[in-house]
């Protein structure tokens, strides 16, 4: 054991706490499932059809309340998590292992997009066939997105596993940082893709039946697991120099222990109509691969194009010093507590909204949307005003330099007029999402994060400087969410011809 770490004791401490919490909730999970059936049989609806509860019964504000907060939770862990890896490797003091984790951050995030390219477009039909009663069909859809997604996830490995010598100059690794990023790409991108792919997939699919808290508990167990290892394996099991491959390795195992539950979770609930981990109810009839990408992929590519923004940006930043680069990065690490929140809310309704939606219960859909719609607005609007208000100190929490915390205040106190706008906007995206609306999901998607706000990074720097770049989020969100108000709008438009069900088990409050 290596001293000089004495953080590590901290997070070691947590472990007895962490695993009695974990048997706790394996526990209660298996209570909550036979008293679940139980019900079942007692049910006035069929048992097949009684787990709908909150889809169709529970008043909806506490619908979204039991299906946002386990998804807002889970984000909000996960940027802890997200974090974790490099604060840990910041502790080395070896700008070549901190940089080798910044240079395999894009082809990361990729594994991110096909797990959204899944499970996403599976959550959207999966729920829609519930609210039609298709329980049949959206069996096949949860195969074919399940094995789907680590079959995307096991090319990809391959993928890294060959073409990684030559990915990470390209990526820009340098000779300093190529052993590094060499090492991590190894252990979470060729050995950890199947977990990583499958514990977010997993949780979008589990989620879409309206288990959205054994959903979140999956996949936050993954994130509080790769704090308490990061630490362990890097300054204690492994020799000093290879803390990158330490951090690596414990994100693997994080993933994977995250996967494990959700496929014990999938085999103890087998006789759900819907889950399946059977292959033989794989199904490429029905049009179901078509329904499911078509709906997938402009979630995927918004996951991609985020990065891609995030990589034009730091470019062009760069020219303007590393205390301005450095500002941005912290600028952008603290207004992910309200971008995330909001994208967590808005994932977890997207069940909900697509039973709505096949059940043709608009009333309940538009109540959802809106009740939605106004949380998040006033949770945007409390970020606003706070990181407004307390921009220079969250700033300097994470880096004591003065001009650095300058560049961040600046940055911020810009970026947070954006909050309440991004709110809306995933929310009516996650609307097109669940009910099918392919174009109008791809045309935002590839509007807020590409189409507009890199071209107005290059013309706002080139006479505003750095605080150009940043200018260019909240103006795109502007745009973004005014089209999107407009095609919502539009949207509800069709449902004045169909009928609304208003009756008893609509649940409205």
């Amino acid at each position: 054991m290596r001293k000089g770490h004495p953080q590590i004791w901290g997070c070691l401490l947590f472990c007895p706490a962490v695993f009695c919490y974990l048997h706790e909730s394996v526990s209660n999970a298996r209570y909550s499932s036979e008293v679940f059936y139980k019900k079942q049989e007692e049910h006035p609806m069929s048992r097949k059809y009684a787990e709908t509860y909150v889809f169709e019964e529970a008043p909806v504000l506490k619908a979204i309340v039991i299906m946002g907060v386990p998804t807002v939770i889970t984000q909000l862990i996960n940027i802890i998590y997200n974090y974790a890896d490099t604060w840990f490797v910041g502790r080395t003091g070896n700008p070549a292992m901190v940089a080798s984790m910044s240079v395999t951050m894009p082809v990361f995030v990729i594994m991110a997009a096909l797990a959204n390219l899944f499970g996403i477009g599976g959550s959207s039909v999966i729920s829609r066939n519930l609210g039609q009663k298709n329980p049949e069909r959206a069996r096949k859809v949860f195969a074919f997105c399940l094995y789907g997604g680590l079959a995307s996830a096991i090319v990809y490995a391959l993928f890294m596993f060959f073409c990684r010598s030559w990915l990470i100059p390209l990526i820009g690794g340098d000779s300093s940082s190529y052993p590094y990023a060499y090492s991590y790409i190894f252990w979470t991108m060729v050995i950890g893709a199947v977990p990583t792919v499958g514990n977010v997939l997993c949780g979008h699919l589990v989620r879409s039946i309206g288990a959205a808290k054994e959903a979140g508990f999956g996949m936050s167990m993954g994130g509080i697991l790769n704090i308490i290892l990061d630490p362990l394996f890097m300054f204690v099991l492994l020799p000093s120099g290879m803390e990158v491959t330490g951090a690596a390795i414990a994100t693997m195992l994080s993933n994977t222990a995250s996967l494990l539950y959700f496929l014990i979770f999938l085999l103890r609930h087998r006789n759900n109509p819907v889950f399946t981990v059977n292959p033989k109810d794989i199904s490429f009839k029905e049009h179901i691969p078509g329904d499911v990408l078509t709906i997938g992929f402009p979630a995927a590519l918004q996951t991609t194009l985020a990065m891609v923004s995030n990589i034009f940006a730091n470019a062009l930043v760069k020219a303007y010093g590393s205390e301005a680069v450095a500002g941005m990065g912290v600028a952008k690490k603290i207004n992910m507590i309200a971008f995330n929140t909001s994208m967590g809310l808005t994932q977890g309704i997207l069940p909900l909204i697509g039973y709505s939606y096949g059940a043709k219960n608009y009333g309940r859909l538009r109540e959802a949307v809106r009740k939605t719609g106004i949380i998040a607005v006033i949770f945007g609007c409390i970020c606003t005003v706070l990181f407004r208000l307390f921009a220079s100190p969250m700033c300097r929490f994470f880096i004591d330099e003065d001009i650095s915390v300058s560049y961040g205040n600046t940055f911020l106190r810009t970026i947070a007029f954006a909050a309440p706008l991004a709110a809306l906007c995933y929310l009516f995206n996650t609307v097109f999402q669940a009910t099918g609306r392919k174009l109008q999901s791809f045309l935002l998607s590839t509007l807020r994060k590409g189409l507009l706000d890199v071209p107005g990074m290059f013309l706002f720097s080139s006479f505003l400087g750095a605080f150009g770049v940043v200018l260019a989020t909240p103006i795109a969100e502007v745009i973004s969410t005014a089209l999107a108000i407009i095609l919502y709008f539009r949207f509800l438009q069709n449902f004045k011809t169909e009928p609304f069900n208003t009756s008893r088990r609509s649940g409205r409050n």
